[in-house]
């Protein structure tokens, strides 16, 4: 018979900077925050505090040693796994907020994170005035005509290298598809790169105003 408990859990955040607009960079499967917040010194250098959780899902990439990385969820006990880091997430923003009146928060997710992201907006954790979503898709359980009115105030822009092996005729059209039944305005960047992070294109966004 599988029960359920409920105790109290520590998580990895890893943060840079102490400027007045707040950046979460959420990363992708495999991937550890430590290493993932460095992409985002550019930023940090441009007056923003960069926040990076980690997921609560560590496993060796190989084999039964050496390299690690972390996970936001699998396939098994999914449900339970979205409702545990979405309370962790709400956490964290509750906690930062308290802080100081920040001049702009905003959201990034790469890869696994991008689903993760739209999730914690979708449920209202959040409410960012700008999400990045970088080579990831609309995780099948957010409907974005649903969720319309909590996306719509949103300024979200879409980074799509054209030469990501996981980039499919398939899954760009699902993607479209998605954001064009929605009706919600995003902003869709192609860039000369693989599977990874289009820092040039984020810095630009976000600095735009």
């Amino acid at each position: 018979m599988e029960q359920q408990i409920i105790f109290n859990q520590k998580a990895i955040v890893l943060r840079e900077g102490n400027g007045n607009k707040l950046l979460y960079v959420l990363h992708g499967y495999g991937q550890l925050s430590k290493f993932f917040i460095r992409k985002f010194k550019k930023l940090v250098d441009d007056g923003y505090t960069v926040v990076a959780p980690e997921g609560l899902h560590r496993f060796y990439l190989e084999g039964t040693s050496g390299r690690i990385g972390a996970s936001w969820m699998t396939k098994e006990n999914r449900e339970r796994d979205i409702e545990n880091y979405l309370i962790y997430l709400n956490t964290l923003h509750q906690q930062i907020t308290l802080e100081k009146d920040w001049e702009e928060i905003s959201v990034l997710g790469f890869s696994q994170g991008v689903a993760t992201a739209f999730r914690w907006i979708a449920e209202g954790g959040i409410s960012p005035s700008k999400f990045l979503i970088c080579s990831g898709l609309v995780p099948p359980d957010v409907d974005l005509k649903i969720k319309k009115d909590i996306f719509d105030p949103i300024k979200m822009t879409y980074f799509s290298g054209v030469n990501d092996p996981y980039r499919t005729e398939d899954s760009v059209k699902e993607f479209y598809d998605a954001v064009a039944s929605s009706k919600l305005n995003m902003d869709l960047v192609n860039f000369e790169g693989v599977h990874e992070v289009f820092v040039e294109g984020v810095v630009k966004v976000l600095n735009k105003g």
